[in-house]
């Protein structure tokens, strides 16, 4: 179907030559069978050098530019080669799969009036899970903004955080470091960056190639240096070239830094390769990573799921056919190479595939000591259990997407060349409490955050800060060093307008709702912050997939789908763009319920939920006094599993001791 799609624009493009680029595997394949005329090209846009432009001329034009990709992440890689493509007055994407949670690919226009002439748009599903999108205007126009604007309309409205610094890129796998990026300047090997009147445009060259390199010739932009994914291949280790700088380092690193060779490994596309869709799939059956023939497999059995590529990308539709697996055990005996070996590990980790190994080798020293030690850190048996599959799945998850994903890469880039990083997003934790007595034990939870630059505004609904049992919870949270605003507010005043007024007195870019008798993990902020990376959502938040029913001491275990979009979220865990919670209305003045009309007003107003992991938060659930108005028997009959008495996930890694005077106990010995 797609290769008749292809036929047709051939036939319709008229005189002028076509340019059909190809990216991912098998997406040459439809390509093949094309009858073309002289003049035409065909482009790997896998392979094609950052820098060099696919035709020659000043401004050079085609009456049709075709990108075939295999999935959405070959799409997005192709992105960044895409600003070498001439423009053309016919666009068309194909891409010939898409993972089970994909939005269809329908473009979204750009702000600047560019398409106000555009002629027609066909957007239509081909085969059983692929599409074509075809853009038609009356003169030719850039196809890397046509291909931004597909995947973004795949991704929803909110674009994220870019990626910094403003790169330059040199390389036949200059695209594999910075996925996504139509804002890229191709550059030759010597330079210099160009420059757009007086201001380069870019911040920071990234040359990907083998020594010998020439001389950098610009003064004022630095480059940085890095082997291609083959460099250290096993064919080349075992040629007769004298081995190049990473193939020494691999030999010769010590374990004191083994840490540091994890930038000389090509990025993860986390918006692309994420546990988005992850499954409860205990009861499945392990696969292996492992060779099959001259490439890396994951197989199940005789069966071959999935063929890694040889610079060993990972993509999500490669992900979502391993949903089903309990787990894949890592035989390091295959694979093209250590790097190649440790990008495609490396991403299965950040799709959340739980994986096993044995001793890593010491030649995949670019995975990091934190993520190899997780690898070692299961066993089957760990992986028949459905909360410590989990649990090793989300250690794993956060690892890989920390150390490998491409923004962290590109802060550690800049760090290196010494060019400073706009600072990180600030979280404004709300806490509106009307109980004096649990506010050293919710300052508590927010005290042990980590990962993440956090301040709190502490509104206290109708009573002062001059209790006792609070100004000693003030006083101890006030030695962490954590900004905290206290605003108190008049008992009469609605719940919904007292959270409105702290928000108002929130400093941060991002907010987040807590309550003052839930638990929170350590790294719950982290967590929602990875997530609302990776996702793209306008609001994260987890599930309340642990509540423990104080009345009855038992904790149960609800066990939801996570990693998904959704409706519904726990009202504790909210985080959301301040600029969001701007445009929606706020919180709406009322006195309960007022969480769940965020959602509604989010989702009204097109923006996407996303759900993560529960396993970092505990919902408390006492006898009255909650605004979510379920009972106790809500809970009993909707759980996986339960245990008497507080029984968290290991990931929240225990109870803090409250701030300032113990909480009090009755004379049974429960909390409050």
């Amino acid at each position: 179907m797609i290769s008749t799609v292809l036929r047709g624009a051939l036939r319709a493009r008229g005189d002028e030559p076509a340019v059909l680029g190809h990216t991912g595997e098998g997406a040459r394949s439809p390509l093949t069978r094309l009858r073309t005329r002289r003049g035409d090209r065909i482009v790997d846009l896998d392979t094609h050098p950052m820098g060099t432009p696919v035709t020659e001329g000043e401004d050079p034009e085609a009456g049709l530019v075709a990108v075939v990709a295999a999935t959405p992440t070959d799409l997005h890689r192709a992105l960044t080669t895409a600003v070498h493509l001439p423009r053309a007055a016919h666009v068309l994407v194909s891409i010939l799969a898409t993972p089970g949670h994909q939005e269809p690919p329908l473009p979204s226009a750009p702000g600047l009036g560019q398409w106000r002439d555009l002629h027609e748009v066909r957007v239509r599903r081909v085969d059983r899970d692929g599409w074509v999108c075809e853009l038609f205007f009356p003169h030719a126009t850039r196809p890397d903004q046509v291909l931004d604007t597909v995947v973004h309309g795949m991704r929803g409205r909110r674009r994220g955080a870019a990626v910094t610094p403003l790169a330059a890129l040199h390389g036949t796998e200059g695209a594999l470091w910075r996925p996504g990026d139509t804002g890229v300047q191709g550059v030759t090997e010597a330079g210099p960056v160009p420059l757009r009147r007086v201001t380069p445009q870019a911040d920071l060259a990234l040359r990907v190639g083998q020594d010998p390199r020439p001389d950098w010739t610009d003064a004022d932009v630095p480059a940085l240096e890095t082997e291609p994914t083959d460099a250290d291949s096993w064919a080349g280790l075992v040629g007769s070239h004298a081995p190049t700088r990473a193939r020494a380092q691999v030999r010769t690193r010590s374990a004191a830094d083994e840490d540091g060779l994890v930038h000389t490994v090509a990025p993860i596309d986390e918006l692309t390769v994420n546990p988005t869709g992850f499954t409860k799939a205990e009861k499945g059956q392990l696969g292996d990573l492992t060779v099959h023939g001259d490439r890396a497999v994951v197989r199940q059995g005789r069966k071959v799921l999935v063929t890694v590529a040889a610079d060993g990308t990972v993509t999500d539709v490669d992900l979502s056919r391993l949903r089903h697996l309990r787990g894949v055990r890592v035989d390091w005996s295959g694979h093209t190479g250590p790097t190649a070996a440790v990008r495609a590990v490396a991403s299965l980790a950040a799709g959340g595939v739980p994986l096993l190994s044995g001793t890593v080798p010491t030649w995949a020293v670019g995975l990091g000591s934190r993520l190899a030690a997780l690898l070692t850190g299961a066993d089957e048996d760990d992986l028949a259990d459905r909360l410590r599959r989990e649990e090793h799945s989300v250690r794993l998850r956060r690892a890989a997407l920390e150390l490998h994903g491409t923004r962290s890469r590109w802060r550690d880039l800049a760090r290196r060349a010494g060019i400073p990083a706009p600072p990180e997003p600030t979280v404004s934790v709300v806490l509106c409490t009307r109980r004096p007595e649990m506010v050293g034990f919710a300052l508590a939870q927010i005290a042990r955050q980590r990962g993440v630059g956090v301040e709190v505004v502490l509104a206290l609904h109708g009573f002062g800060a001059d209790r006792p049992e609070v100004a000693s919870a003030l006083g101890r949270f006030d030695a962490t060093g954590i900004p905290l605003t206290v605003h108190e507010a008049d008992q009469e005043q609605v719940f919904g307008s007292v959270l409105n007024d702290a928000v108002a007195r929130a400093g941060g870019s991002l907010i987040a709702k807590w309550d003052d008798d839930d638990w929170y993990g350590p790294d719950h902020l982290a967590d929602l912050l990875l997530a609302r990376r990776y996702s793209g959502a306008e609001l994260v938040g987890a599930g309340q997939d642990f509540v423990f029913l104080q009345e009855i001491d038992l904790t149960v275990w609800r066990s939801r789908e996570s990693e998904t979009a959704t409706r519904f979220i726990a009202g504790g865990t909210v985080l959301v763009d301040r600029v969001v919670l701007e445009e929606t209305g706020g919180f709406r003045p009322l006195p309960r319920a007022i969480d769940t009309q965020l959602l509604l007003a989010v989702a009204r107003g097109g923006g996407r939920i996303h759900r993560t992991h529960g396993l970092g938060y505990v919902l408390r659930r006492t006898g009255a006094g909650h605004t979510w108005s379920e009972d106790m028997s809500y809970f009993l009959r909707n759980h996986a599993r339960q245990w008497s008495g507080w029984r968290p996930s290991t990931l929240l890694e225990g109870e803090p001791a409250p701030l300032g005077a113990p909480v009090a106990t009755d004379t049974t010995g429960e909390r409050p």
